[in-house]
């Protein structure tokens, strides 16, 4: 009888034991992280799965509402976007996914349909969040966004082709002073060279450099004059104490003798009139390197050289093409003015 008393007392206190062990087992491995079906699922203390966010030394986690399973990549919550990475943690700040690139406030919201402005950089979100590469109108005007993202300011050379984006980030179409010098960009921001036409005067655009020419100017082994306007100059002009001739089509009759309205004139090799009549030409001067004229001719409206108006002028050359979308870029040339503006994450209107 006490034998068999002391074996059930003996079966009592071993089941306790067990019981006491087992609640302890149960109760750590129901808190906090586990791993289940290769999903991260969090215990709270009481052993009911966590749903919602998450904040942790590390950061902020969020468990789905239904599942409660630990949330990676893009997630919807109360109408904002996130991001969260493989480890679950919410990413804030610069994003790379499938080769795209996002932003995260520090409360980890999405930028999105957004300037943005990093260090003295601005960028352009996407309404779908991701980063805007290439040209891209908004706001009634072109801007384009170099490789990095970082929106583009001044010149800009792509592909082959040279256009200038003001300090606001905008395209820039029709006559531009920049730095001292004109040029004229057409209707899709082209940079032109060469011939340019308003319908009244004829200009030439520099080859290389695209900047208005003055004074003398040899093209095609001819040569011509540009006032201070940029005109080119036909019929007679009187420059330096020296009288030259130059064609309807502008060009300088050097070097010959020539018939002008019935009466012959010779022309030394420089194109100067070698005789002693008296000639009835325009008055012509040289537009020094400082910008102003010799004998103090006007230089211009400031709506472009002999163009009054706005900077959409109208224009046409013999060379250079419209662009439809440029490959490559790299940046060169700079302006006088402007500023880095005060463009916070959030507004649309883009830089100042």
């Amino acid at each position: 009888m006490n034998s068999r008393r002391f074996c059930t007392g003996l079966l009592a206190a071993f089941l306790g034991i067990i019981m006491m062990f087992g609640t302890a087992f149960t109760s750590f491995a129901a808190t906090g992280w586990v791993s289940q079906n290769g999903n991260w699922i969090y215990y709270d203390s009481n052993g009911s799965v966590h749903k919602g966010w998450i904040q942790t030394s590390d950061g902020y986690y969020y468990m789905d509402l239904s599942s409660g399973e630990m949330t990676k990549g893009f997630k919807k919550v109360d109408d904002k976007w996130y991001y969260f990475k493989d480890s679950g943690l919410m990413a804030t700040g610069w994003v790379k996914d499938n080769d795209k690139y996002y932003y995260c406030m520090d409360d980890g919201k999405l930028v999105q349909e957004s300037w943005l402005k990093v260090d003295s950089n601005y960028f352009f979100m996407r309404g779908t969040g991701e980063m805007a590469i290439g040209w891209r109108q908004m706001d009634n005007a072109w801007y384009y966004f170099k490789a990095d993202g970082r929106c583009a300011f001044k010149w800009m050379l792509i592909g082959d082709t040279w256009y200038y984006l003001g300090t606001d980030g905008k395209m820039m179409t029709g006559w531009q002073l920049i730095d001292n010098n004109y040029y004229y960009m057409d209707a899709n921001g082209v940079m032109k060279t060469g011939w340019l036409s308003d319908g009244t005067n004829k200009y030439y655009m520099d080859t290389t450099k695209g900047n208005m020419s003055y004074g003398w100017k040899q093209i095609d082994n001819s040569w011509y004059f540009f006032d201070t306007n940029g005109h080119m100059m036909t019929g007679w002009i009187h420059l330096n104490s020296k009288y030259y001739y130059l064609g309807t089509d502008g060009k300088a009759v050097m070097n010959t003798a020539s018939t002008i309205d019935g009466k012959n004139y010779s022309f030394d090799e420089s194109g100067a009139y070698t005789g002693s009549d008296t000639i009835s030409a325009a008055e012509a001067t040289i537009k020094s390197s400082t910008g102003s004229s010799t004998s103090g001719a006007a230089t211009g409206t400031s709506g472009g050289p002999g163009v009054s108006g706005s900077s959409s002028s109208s224009g046409s050359s013999s060379s250079g093409s419209s662009s439809s979308g440029p490959t490559s870029s790299t940046s060169s040339g700079s302006t006088s003015s402007g500023s880095s503006g005060t463009l916070q994450v959030g507004e649309t209107t883009g830089p100042k």
